[in-house]
C-alpha cells in the first residue's frame, strides 16, 4: 500500500497536477491523520511540519521506535481512483498545450535558418536577380534558388525534381478540410530536400509573379511520413519579397492590421503572436485586438 502511494507522488512533479491533486489531497491526508492517528515528532528533530512535510513522514520508513502509518486497501484505491480522473482530465491539454509549443519553436527554428543561410548567399552570389542571368526555364530557376540555399543548410536527402520529400497526402486547410490547391512539394517544378532534423524543402521560381513574391519556398516541417499535412500546423510557404527579403508568405494582409485573413498569413502570426492559436479560434483572431484565443 504505502510504497504504490509513494509512487504515485514521486509522478506528481508538474506544477500543474501539483496544484490539482498532490496539495489538495495533502491537506485531506493531514485531517485524516489527525483524526486517525498521533503524529510523532520527526526522527530528524524540530517536530513534524505540515503539508510535505507530513507526506514525506507518512511514506517514509522510519525506525522501529516510531508509530508506522498505514492505509487501508480501500482508501489506497479511492486516492489513486482520484488522481486517475483528474490527470485524465487534464494531461490532454498539456499534451496539446506541448505541441503547440513545439511547433512554434521549430518555425522560428527554420526561419532563422533559412534567413541566415539567404543572407549569406546573397553576399557570395550578389543581389537574387542576378543568380537567374543564364535561367531560361521555371526548373532552372528553382534548381538554382535551391542550391544556393543548400550550400548552408545540413541536407540528408535530395528529391529534386522528382517526389518524396513530401507526402502525397492532399493538404488540409487549418480546420482539417481537405485543399484543391496546388501542392508546390509535389510540382515538377520546384526543386526539393529534406535537412537533417526531418522538415523538408521545395523551392519554386516565379510560382508567384502575380503576388509581389519572386520565389518561394514551400515546408513541411514534420517531413513526408509525419505530421497531418495540414497548413498551420506542419506546411508553411516562405517568399522572397520585393525588397529580396525572406519571410513568410502573406497572402492580402501586408500591414497586419484587422482579422487574420486566410490560413496562408499563419506564418506571419507564429512569428508576431507566439502561439497557433489560429487552429482553435481562427475567426475570432484579430492581428491588433484579439491575438489569442484567451
Amino acid at each position: 500500500g504505502t510504497k504504490t502511494i509513494r509512487k504515485v507522488f514521486q509522478l506528481l512533479s508538474h506544477s500543474t497536477i501539483k496544484s490539482l491533486i498532490y496539495q489538495p489531497l495533502t491537506r485531506i491526508l493531514n485531517i485524516r491523520a489527525k483524526l486517525s492517528y498521533k503524529i510523532l515528532p520527526s526522527p530528524v528533530g524540530g517536530g513534524l511540519g505540515r503539508g510535505d512535510n507530513f507526506l514525506r513522514h507518512l511514506f517514509t520508513v522510519h525506525s522501529s521506535r516510531f508509530t508506522k502509518a498505514a492505509f487501508t486497501l480501500a482508501e489506497t484505491l479511492i486516492v489513486i481512483g482520484i488522481i486517475g480522473v483528474v490527470a485524465a482530465l487534464t494531461l490532454p491539454n498539456l499534451n496539446h498545450a506541448t505541441g503547440d509549443k513545439e511547433t512554434v519553436t521549430k518555425y522560428k527554428k527554420l526561419y532563422s535558418g533559412l534567413t541566415d543561410a539567404f543572407d549569406r548567399a546573397v553576399v557570395i552570389y550578389g543581389p537574387v536577380d542576378e543568380w537567374f542571368k543564364n535561367a531560361e526555364t521555371t526548373q532552372e530557376k528553382s534548381k538554382i534558388f535551391g542550391e544556393r540555399i543548400a550550400e548552408f543548410m545540413k541536407i540528408s536527402k535530395t528529391c529534386g525534381f522528382s517526389k518524396g520529400c513530401f507526402s502525397e497526402n492532399k493538404i488540409r486547410d487549418i480546420y482539417g478540410s481537405e485543399e484543391a490547391f496546388i501542392d508546390y512539394g509535389n510540382s515538377n517544378y520546384a526543386y526539393s530536400y529534406q535537412l537533417v532534423g526531418g522538415v523538408s524543402l521545395a523551392f519554386c521560381g516565379d510560382i508567384h509573379q502575380e503576388s509581389r513574391g519572386k520565389l518561394s519556398i514551400d515546408v513541411d516541417l514534420d517531413g513526408p511520413n509525419k505530421g497531418k499535412n495540414q497548413k498551420g500546423l506542419d506546411r508553411f510557404i516562405f517568399e522572397i519579397d520585393s525588397k529580396d527579403n525572406l519571410v513568410p508568405f502573406i497572402y492580402t494582409n501586408e500591414q497586419l492590421t484587422g482579422n487574420l485573413c486566410t490560413s496562408y498569413d499563419t506564418g506571419m502570426w507564429i512569428l508576431t503572436n507566439d502561439n497557433i492559436d489560429y487552429l482553435k479560434c481562427f475567426s475570432d483572431l484579430n492581428w491588433e485586438t484579439q491575438t489569442s484565443c484567451k
